[in-house]
């Protein structure tokens, strides 16, 4: 598939904006910034960029057969599940369970499943239905006898933690395949109008969204010792 420079540049500033939020997450987490914890402009940060990762990610899902949208979903759910044995291991205090890459990787199958079976009208449903079903993993069901039950079963993959459940990296179907699904029908009308009749030029930044996957892998890998070692070397 030849490269799309426009896309390729939006992930790239995506996961430049995501390497950043993290390295404040970690400086937060030895060193806290008042401008960052617990703030809205933490959680309006955070909600853009794994926002745009479905988008984009919904939309590039339209270029790939199948096939290739269901193997690139198993792929990106086995780097998911090993990130959660990593932390599992080395880093229990940020474990994380069913993160991004889970999220994603689920996401991926199901787009694979439904690509070409969805109205390129559909994308504005989604949006309202990603918005709609956003507390859902907060047990914002929780009074109701029949979600109640799917909560106590920890049915977390879906957006049903239980009350015990943890994560420091969680990304459910609920709501987040509303986003992705948003991104496939988006995707597959732009197609139709055109849009990517015009791939943009190559630049830095879509030289950096072609290697979002490694730079996702490895970025904590080395801000997170490196932040740990200048604390204790500060103590």
């Amino acid at each position: 598939m030849k490269r799309i420079h426009i896309i390729d540049s939006l992930r790239g500033f995506t996961i430049i904006s995501m390497v950043l939020f993290h390295l404040f997450y970690n400086i937060n987490y030895y060193w806290r910034l008042e401008f960052y914890d617990g703030t809205i402009f933490n959680k309006i940060w955070q909600l853009s960029i794994a926002v745009s990762f479905f988008l984009i990610s919904g939309i590039t899902s339209n270029f790939l057969s199948k096939k290739k949208n269901i193997t690139r979903g198993i792929k990106t759910s086995i780097l998911g599940f090993a990130i959660s044995l990593i932390t599992y291991v080395f880093a229990k205090e940020q474990l994380i369970i069913w993160g991004v890459l889970n999220g994603l990787g689920l996401c991926m199958i199901i787009g694979g499943l439904l690509k070409d079976k969805l109205s390129q009208k559909l994308w504005p449903i989604f949006i309202l239905l990603f918005t709609f079903s956003y507390k859902i993993p907060s047990a914002s069901l929780y009074k109701i006898g029949f979600f109640k039950a799917l909560y106590d079963r920890n049915l977390f993959f879906l957006g049903f933690p239980s009350l015990e459940f943890y994560s420091n990296d969680y990304f459910p179907l609920l709501p987040w395949v509303f986003a992705y699904l948003a991104g496939l029908s988006l995707g597959s009308y732009l197609i139709d109008k055109n849009f990517f009749s015009y791939v943009g030029r190559e630049n830095i930044l879509a030289k950096i969204g072609k290697y979002s996957m490694p730079i996702y892998i490895i970025h904590q890998i080395i801000l997170y010792p490196l932040l740990t070692l200048i604390y204790n070397l500060t103590l």
